[in-house]
């Protein structure tokens, strides 16, 4: 009578194992595989470069980009952006928006934000630049995407945020590495 259990219970367990490979080998975010739901994006509503009012009801049933920069950044900031901008580019689509959110807002004015996204042929249709008072900033950083120095808004981070037309947020990628920045265009893709 134990043969047939023990048979039984291999059995159940090799077909779990199998599964179980399955699944992972499925799950590869950004390369054409499930992307996990890490959470909601942060509700807003800031300035852009037009001067005009922007808030996270706009983005509703768009895929996005968030990410966190300030003009006069000679750090990772014109490297993000160039990494925005072939973003940009590879995806005209009007279902992508970027989002680059300033953490220096007593310098980014609207005027300035706008002849900074002019540096990378940013159609801001599609491509905003947002600024506000400093705390709402911080606030969207940390605990709505939760990146970023929760004591200094200027310290931002490196992080390339996608968010689904849920406002899902489905992953972060560092925006100075081509090959980070090359799987969040797979990713983009898989949404899509």
């Amino acid at each position: 009578m134990r043969k047939p259990l023990t048979i039984i219970l291999a059995i159940s367990f090799f077909a779990m194992a199998v599964l179980t490979v399955g699944v992972l080998l499925l799950y590869k975010p950004g390369k054409g595989g499930i992307l996990p739901n890490l959470g909601q994006a942060p509700e807003f509503s800031l300035t852009d470069a037009t001067n005009q009012i922007f808030s996270s009801k706009d983005l509703e049933g768009k895929i996005w980009v968030a990410d966190f920069f300030f003009s006069t950044c000679a750090g990772p900031c014109p490297t993000m952006g160039a990494n925005m901008q072939k973003i940009h580019n590879r995806f005209p689509d009007e279902k992508l928006r970027l989002v680059n959110f300033t953490v220096y807002p007593s310098h980014d004015t609207p005027e300035v934000m706008a002849r900074y996204g002019a540096k990378f042929k940013a159609d801001l249709s599609r491509w905003h630049f947002l600024t506000g008072e400093a705390e709402e900033l911080l606030r969207i950083s940390v605990k709505g995407f939760k990146i970023g120095d929760p004591e200094e808004l200027f310290n931002h981070s490196r992080k390339f945020v996608l968010v689904d037309g849920t406002g899902a947020i489905r992953g972060y990628y560092d925006g100075t590495l081509d090959d980070e920045v090359e799987e969040l265009m797979r990713a983009i893709q898989t949404l899509m």
